[in-house]
């Protein structure tokens, strides 16, 4: 048994503290903020770990919280449209509904949380961590699941300094409700915005645009998006906009042999590839299992930093194969969204008969 303390109780923290606890470790996990509450995050829950997802909170379950499916994907780019069937479907819930669902499964397995508390430290010793939040916590190692690995000795993850990420939560008209079936992505000039519905009648919208757009506008968000979408109405909104930046990186090598990096701390696509929460549940449970198999073979359980760097080393290896396409092909879709003039130029291309998105499910992971 390992003592293991978590940052973070999103996706990847919450489904590591489950798996982890639920294998005998003594988890704590650390969160900041109270629960519910609203992440910038588009909300759509990756095919590529749906399976993972439901280990942990069956479909059942996952509809009885409002969970929808989606199984269709339009393109928006101007006057012109273009949609195709998800070749499997995907699960769409906002984080105000995942996240606590996701914390309790981890109490329930065992793990103790301890919110809201911010970490203001962590100290790396040769057998042990220590990390200060309200009181001092002394583990084994330290799982860095807050989104941007800021404790780890390695640094925070980096955000694209060209790019702002905006969410909100929309209650739209009956008339445009119906429409809006799947994800729809729509395109504009410095900018893409995706919407989804989720529960209790919202669709969530979200939006990604350049600095230089957001000063055009003078950061009027909504004024953003009727650039997209010209039939918005502010008055749709159910909730304030939130922003922050947009992480981008490959995979972040931890700064310590007892520290690890999961979910956006340790690499970020584009969010334009849908991959984020994804990757958390599914970097979640690579980590723990591949910590149950290295600890297997120490010595009266004691945690080896020689066991530690190779579960370091085979998470590495993991991610890089995880990332090899979804990396460039999520960048270059997102480089191409927001590109009007670029997409109407390959539209012909798009619209011809016997396209699918199928190509694109499996450059970015999604079993097509």
């Amino acid at each position: 048994m390992a003592r293991i303390v978590i940052l973070g109780a999103g996706p990847a923290g919450a489904v590591a503290g489950f798996h982890l606890a639920r294998s005998g470790h003594a988890v704590t996990i650390i969160e900041r903020a109270e629960f519910p509450r609203v992440k910038v995050c588009g909300e759509f829950i990756s095919p590529a770990a749906t399976g993972l997802l439901e280990e942990v909170v069956g479909p059942a379950e996952l509809l009885g919280a409002g969970a929808r499916r989606v199984d269709r994907f339009t393109i928006e780019c101007g006057d012109r449209e273009l949609s195709w069937p998800l070749p499997t479907p995907a699960w769409a819930l906002s984080r105000a509904e995942l996240d606590p669902l996701l914390l309790a499964k981890a109490v329930g397995a065992g793990a103790t949380i301890v919110q809201p508390a911010n970490v203001t430290g962590v100290e790396y010793g040769e057998d042990r961590v220590a990390v200060v939040a309200r009181d001092r916590f002394e583990a084994d190692l330290v799982v860095h699941a807050d989104g941007s690995g800021r404790h780890d000795p390695a640094g925070p993850t980096p955000n694209d300094p060209r790019l702002i990420g905006h969410k909100c939560h929309l209650r739209l008209p009956p008339d445009v409700s119906a429409a809006l079936v799947g994800v729809r992505m729509r395109v504009g000039a410095g900018s893409y915005l995706g919407t989804i519905a989720v529960e209790r009648g919202l669709a969530t919208c979200a939006l990604v645009a350049h600095k230089a757009l957001i000063s055009r506008f003078r950061s009027d968000a909504d004024a953003m998006v009727r650039e997209m979408w010209p039939t918005f109405d502010p008055a749709w909104r159910a909730s304030d906009w939130k922003s922050c930046g947009v992480p981008r990186s490959r995979y972040i090598t931890p700064g310590d042999a007892r520290s690890f990096r999961i979910g956006n701390a340790a690499a970020a696509v584009d969010p334009v590839g849908g991959e984020g929460i994804g990757l958390a549940i599914w970097s979640a449970t690579a980590f723990s299992g591949s910590l149950n198999r290295g600890l297997r073979g120490s010595p009266g359980g004691v945690v080896e930093r020689r066991v530690l760097d190779e579960v370091g080393r085979g998470l590495k290896r993991a991610y890089r194969r995880r990332l090899r396409t979804r990396l460039p092909a999520c960048r270059l879709a997102a480089e191409t969204c927001m590109r009007p003039a670029l997409v109407r130029a390959i539209w012909p291309l798009l619209s011809r008969p016997g396209v699918s998105i199928g190509p694109w499910y499996r450059l970015t992971g999604k079993p097509a």
